[in-house]
């Protein structure tokens, strides 16, 4: 579903609880109070439909189940989707690097990955996590780049958990194996 969608969704449900029942008359005062109140949330509304309406960067979702929901539309503003990843319960270093390179590794100690699946793709371009199959000292560690420089689409990268400090990204070439797919 869309950030639109849920938008949307979250709008109309916040509609249906709202009673439009006619009421006995109301003193001037509070009727002003109430005018007062649907001019802000009709300008609420106003505002946060044309805003829906633009495709956001990216979505992290709680679900009920505790699971993570990461759905990423452009391959921009890194820190901010791993403070969003870290208010849902999950550490997370997200590196977006220029096509055609990569970060250097090792970049600490890594978790096999038999041992963990830190992630599920979705169909799209998302994928969700569970934060309860991290360990207290272990980090997320995302690393993409874009199709010739193409933030809105991804042509590669990796994903996998480290344990323990993670080192920064330090930019080296990359080692592409078969097609070059830029």
């Amino acid at each position: 579903m869309s950030f639109r969608d849920e938008l949307l969704q979250e709008l109309r449900a916040e509609a249906a609880t709202v009673s439009w029942e006619s009421r006995p008359a109301r003193r001037p005062a509070a009727a002003a109070g109430l005018a007062a109140a649907v001019v802000a949330v009709v300008a609420v509304v106003a505002v946060a439909v044309p805003l829906a309406s633009e495709t956001p960067a990216f979505a992290v979702v709680k679900n009920p189940d505790g699971t993570v929901t990461v759905q990423i539309n452009e391959f921009v503003r890194p820190k901010e989707l791993e403070q969003r990843l870290r208010e849902e319960g999950v550490r997370a270093v997200i590196d977006y690097v220029p096509y055609g390179q990569t970060c250097r590794e090792p970049r600490g100690e890594t978790v096999p990955q038999p041992q963990r699946m830190p992630l599920r793709r979705l169909d799209g371009p998302g994928f969700w996590i569970d934060p309860k199959d991290f360990g207290p000292d272990e980090t997320l560690v995302v690393v993409m780049h874009s199709a010739a420089g193409d933030p809105a689409k991804s042509n590669g990268g990796g994903v996998g958990v480290i344990r323990g400090p993670v080192a920064p990204c330090e930019l080296v070439p990359a080692e592409f194996g078969g097609v070059d797919r830029q």
